[in-house]
């Protein structure tokens, strides 16, 4: 009986009312044929380049010296005055930027430079000593390329072409009563400029009695000093 009763309980849907909507028949459209007097028009066919093989995306042939090469005269685009066979821009800054660098190093006093040779002759004056003799320090304070001096004494060479050396070397010059006239003489300037030399002149009591720093100087340049042994 309770079996019976809990299936007597089920809802029956008895709505009938519900009704599906019909579709209408709906006409396609008539195509309508464009008008006969339209102009053509002239379209051309667009071909992708060949970006491997061709530059011009119009598919012709490059001029053979037709590129955009700076310093080229077929294009006419220079912004640097350059010759024929410089094709770099890298190159040409390069070589300006080292132009720079030894004019900087010129003016410092790192570098020497052929084109400010010093060609005058130069005096440093009477000294005077009770020494017998004098000792001399020479080097080269730049660059080892080689400059040479001739060592004069009363006109008579004494001392012949000393190679200029990066530490001091010395050599001794002896002195007679009354004027020593002494010379130093430009016997090369080197590979790399005009001859620069660092001297220095000590009597016997280890006195300076000179110390000369020339620069740039050219070939056969004189530095004349007068000594007066008491």
């Amino acid at each position: 009986m309770i079996g019976l009763g809990s299936n007597a309980f089920g809802q029956i849907d008895l709505n009938t009312k519900f009704k599906p909507i019909k579709i209408k028949n709906v006409k396609p459209k008539k195509e309508v044929p464009p008008p006969a007097n339209l102009p053509k028009l002239d379209i051309p066919k667009i071909v992708a380049p060949n970006v491997f093989k061709e530059t011009n995306i119009y598919g012709t042939k490059p001029q053979v010296n037709n590129s955009f090469e700076i310093g080229t005269a077929e294009n006419h685009f220079s912004m640097t005055p350059t010759d024929k066979y410089k094709h770099k821009l890298g190159d040409v800054y390069q070589e300006k930027m080292t132009q720079d660098l030894d004019k900087t190093m010129v003016r410092e006093g790192l570098k020497e430079d052929s084109s400010l040779l010093d060609r005058e002759d130069r005096y440093l004056g009477d000294f005077k000593t009770k020494s017998n003799d004098l000792v001399v320090k020479y080097r080269d304070y730049i660059q080892i390329d080689g400059d040479l001096i001739n060592v004069y004494l009363n006109d008579q060479l004494i001392q012949s072409r000393l190679y200029l050396y990066s530490n001091l070397h010395e050599f001794k010059i002896p002195l007679t009563t009354g004027l020593n006239k002494i010379e130093f003489v430009v016997a090369s300037q080197g590979t790399s400029g005009g001859n620069t030399a660092e001297i220095h002149v000590i009597d016997g009591s280890n006195k300076s009695v000179t110390d000369e720093y020339w620069n740039n100087l050219a070939l056969g340049t004189k530095i004349k000093l007068i000594v007066i042994k008491e």
